[in-house]
């Protein structure tokens, strides 16, 4: 316990004396920069709208300037500073950006045209960081480890936890997000595949109490399939059989559009590579339903082929060839053949 409060009083600290560090008034700076700071402090979100007073300070702005700015005390400013020198391609942004991992003031930012949410500022340093593809994989993972156990509060944590390979110096984290509910199952759910991915015999009964609850409510139920198929331990098999009668069986009719739901428990079912899958994975084959219909080949067909050879095994080679059979070489080409060709697009790790 006194451990614990040693580490809360020493990160207020730390976070105290980083606030101290925001002293720069907008009349600090240079008197040619002043208008265009004073038009962009004033923004409500970001991105900024004032394209002129951005693009100017991106152009006269210079590197020291644009450091020192990353200490005012306005934290739109901040981050507006710190965009602009990834912009620029400045060198040492990234070592600008583990100096300013404590900058947690959040700002109004528009994560899409029509969603607005409040990011903090080292977050979106960090997201700027990254979409600019400027940091080296040595880089990615000494950030992400910076993150994890010093900064674990950061929103950014949630997609870096999901991403990351198991490490066992994280375990304890991962563990304990997984097992927080929140107001976003995708939250603990996400929590939860980066704990599978640990395979560990111990977190079963934990695993499947969770999976069990969230197929029952039917949301984020991706994250479970994609859990199990990465954990595909025999006392979650029951989960999948249970979904499959009361979801998928007499469900798959051609006048209805199939979900990616059913690539992801196809998957599911593929990974635990036996007899009962395949009789499972032939019926989702062998009753189509369509996306875009009547287009060809069914989606559940595509589906159950990707599942099987993500999760090849030898047990599946007559079932490939059959569904093998009914595509062209185009269609074939398309969906790909190695992992990474099969992979849907928001799997493949970024960090």
């Amino acid at each position: 316990m006194k451990t614990v409060l040693q580490i809360i009083i020493l990160s207020i600290f730390i976070i105290s004396c980083k606030q101290g560090n925001y002293k720069y008034e907008i009349s600090d700076f240079r008197q040619e920069l002043q208008p265009s700071l004073k038009i962009l402090s004033k923004e409500n979100s970001l991105p900024s709208k004032d394209t002129i007073a951005r693009n100017f300070l991106e152009e006269n702005a210079t590197k020291d300037e644009l450091t020192k700015l990353m200490d005012s005390k306005n934290p739109l400013l901040r981050i507006i500073a710190y965009r602009t020198i990834v912009n620029k391609e400045e060198s040492q942004y990234y070592d600008l950006l583990i100096g300013h991992l404590s900058d947690t003031a959040r700002v109004k930012y528009w994560v899409y045209e029509d969603v607005l949410d409040y990011k903090q500022v080292s977050d979106l340093m960090i997201r700027k960081a990254h979409d600019r593809n400027g940091l080296s994989q040595i880089q990615k993972k000494k950030l992400v480890e910076k993150v994890l156990l010093e900064h674990p509060y950061l929103d950014i944590s949630t997609w870096m936890i999901q991403d990351i390979e198991p490490n066992e110096k994280y375990y304890n984290l991962i563990k304990q997000r997984a097992e927080k509910r929140g107001k976003n199952c995708g939250e603990q759910l996400s929590a939860c595949y980066a704990l599978s991915k640990f395979k560990k015999n111990e977190d079963i009964n934990f695993l499947y109490k969770v999976f069990e609850e969230n197929l029952e409510k039917g949301d984020c139920i991706i994250w479970i399939f994609r859990s199990i198929e990465k954990f595909p331990n025999e006392k979650l098999y029951p989960l999948l059989e249970n979904y499959f009668n009361k979801n998928i069986k007499g469900k798959l009719t051609q006048n209805e559009n199939i979900f990616d739901d059913i690539l992801y428990f196809s998957r599911a079912v593929a990974s635990y590579k036996n007899e009962k899958a395949i009789k499972i994975l032939k019926y989702i084959e062998q009753n189509n339903t369509y996306i875009n219909k009547p287009y060809w080949p069914p989606a559940n067909k595509e589906y159950v082929y990707k599942a099987l050879l993500i999760n090849y095994d030898p047990i599946y080679d007559d079932f490939i060839k059959k569904i093998q059979k009914e595509f062209d070489k185009d269609e074939l080409n398309r969906i790909g053949y190695s992992k990474r060709e099969l992979l849907e697009f928001n799997e493949k790790s970024e960090w």
